[in-house]
């Protein structure tokens, strides 16, 4: 895997904190950023770093906001795929 873009990577990541907004601990915000981190590193996928962040907010957060955090993203991934990411 290649890392994403710097653009992708911020994109991916002001869409998820909007959707968490002030419903998340900062410890819990920083846990979500290491997954973040783990996809600008080109550890994990678009995908699978939405994926991973939609499952850690739906435990411990809320569904609905893991299924907007799953809306937000699907434009993301969808166009990281055309690129062939």
């Amino acid at each position: 895997m290649s890392p994403v873009s710097k653009e992708t990577a911020d994109h991916l990541k002001s869409e998820i904190h909007a959707v968490l907004g002030q419903s998340a601990s900062e410890l819990f915000i920083r846990r979500v950023d290491a997954i973040l981190e783990e996809c600008s590193a080109g550890k994990l996928t678009v995908a699978q770093t939405c994926e991973k962040v939609q499952k850690l907010v739906s435990l411990f957060i809320d569904e609905g906001k893991a299924r907007e955090i799953q809306k937000r993203c699907a434009p993301i991934i969808t166009k990281e795929s055309a690129a062939g990411h």
